[in-house]
């Protein structure tokens, strides 16, 4: 078993890592059931081309299901042990993948090294930086689906980026090594937002879904690139305040 210390630091050099058993059998089996009601409900807020549905309201509509994923004891060692009082939910999305799906490759913090250069211009600017957390609740494996990332795609900046060249980021991407990771039901994993990363299916008849917490250290300006929009900072610090609702 590796210490949290260990875990961080392999957060530090690979980018990512993952929390088995984040969940309880009971947490992951509830809040699925309640991610199939949201689709039931017809609460998505859209479906892209590649079979990613996604919900940004659930927080909002559920806090008694959804709120206790922010900063969860399963996950909250390694949030609080990276950012400490300053983890800010940044947002909370959710998704279902309900048949075929190959997402595209991306980063989810879009602006992570333009960000970098600009914050290198001023004396006292800190470059932001943000860490995902993504519970799972089906299994994944080798035939089913996986979650894939760039090696050591944290530490170069790709190219293509600024501005993006989607078919030719895409194709540099796959030209790169790979490591791939198979979250099962109740896992989690955490990785800094600017690492490109893809998720898959592999049997377009898998059930898949998933509730993904961005965490920001510094807070961001509205022009900064990334892939949801700011809560604001009502009940956003987990480690911070006591009354998450």
């Amino acid at each position: 078993m590796k210490t949290i210390e260990q875990s961080l630091d392999q957060l530090e050099e690979d980018g990512h890592i993952l929390v088995e058993g984040a969940l309880s059998p009971e947490e992951t089996e509830h809040i699925r059931g309640r991610i199939n009601h949201a689709r039931e409900m017809g609460w998505a807020d859209g479906l892209n081309q590649v079979g990613n549905m996604w919900f940004d309201t659930l927080l909002d509509r559920e806090p008694e299901t959804f709120a206790p994923l922010v900063g969860h004891p399963g996950v909250r060692p390694y949030l609080e042990g990276m950012m400490g009082k300053q983890c800010q939910l940044r947002s909370l999305r959710i998704h279902i993948n309900p048949g075929a799906y190959l997402q595209e490759w991306h980063l989810d913090f879009y602006g992570y090294w333009e960000e970098k250069r600009e914050a290198a211009k001023s004396r006292l600017t800190v470059p932001p930086i943000s860490i995902n957390s993504t519970f799972y609740f089906q299994d994944n494996g080798p035939g089913l689906g996986h979650l894939k990332y760039v090696k050591n795609g944290h530490r170069m900046e790709p190219p293509h980026l600024y501005p993006v060249d989607r078919p030719k980021f895409e194709a540099w991407c796959e030209a790169q090594e790979h490591d791939i990771v198979y979250p099962k039901a109740g896992d989690c994993v955490i990785f800094l937002s600017h690492i490109p990363h893809q998720g898959a299916k592999e049997r377009d008849d898998m059930e898949r879904s998933n509730v993904v917490c961005h965490y920001q250290l510094t807070p961001m300006h509205e022009g900064a690139r990334y892939v949801s929009q700011p809560r604001g900072y009502k009940w956003t610090f987990p480690f911070a305040m006591r009354d998450r609702r």
